[in-house]
């Protein structure tokens, strides 16, 4: 009896990832992920009506994407710089990792849609801070300037690949880098 119950409960698990693997696909996955899926071909997409529309980035889209790029690299060595200062320090070791990911999820979108991805040239924000406090402040400060970026380039963004990725993109720093941020300062 209690064999038949345990070959029961295996068959059903089986099964399930059976079912589930064959409806809901890793691409389609990813995709609802907001991780890519199957690429499309620089900004060509089929519509919920099966038309194809094109979704190339326009120039000040390419040129919004480049400067989000570049942003993203000033804050990632910006709060390198108070590692390299103070230690490994929290939240700047944790927040510095995080804004690598966001250079990378940028990057992405760049090269799918054939825009020249920046170089790293090492800018690190003019805010001064000599102090574990003052470094909180200044991360405050910039995750305000970060949010208020994604703001301003969504005015002008109507590609909705773009849109998704500063939305995300800002969202994480208005909910998670900004607080920690807060919360680092007594």
């Amino acid at each position: 009896m209690k064999n038949k119950k345990t070959i029961i409960i295996i068959a059903l698990a089986i099964l399930t990832l059976v079912i589930t693997a064959s409806v809901y696909s890793p691409s389609l996955a990813a995709t609802d992920a907001g991780r890519g899926g199957p690429p499309n071909i620089r900004g060509i997409q089929a519509n919920p009506q099966g038309q194809t529309v094109v979704t190339a980035l326009s120039e000040q889209e390419a040129a919004g994407l480049a400067e989000a790029i570049q942003e993203e690299y000033t804050a990632m060595n910006t709060y390198q710089a108070v590692i390299n200062a103070l230690g490994d320090v929290q939240p700047f070791v944790r927040i510095a990792r995080s804004e690598q990911q966001h250079v990378n999820a940028l990057i992405r979108v760049a090269q799918r849609f054939g825009v020249d991805v920046p170089e790293n040239a090492g800018e690190v924000a003019e805010l001064e801070w000599s102090t574990l406090e003052e470094a909180c402040e200044m991360g405050v400060i910039f995750e305000q300037v970060d949010a208020a970026l994604y703001d301003d380039l969504m005015l002008n963004t109507t590609n909705p690949m773009l849109t998704r990725v500063y939305t995300n993109l800002q969202r994480a720093s208005l909910n998670n880098h900004l607080p920690a941020f807060e919360a680092c300062i007594p």
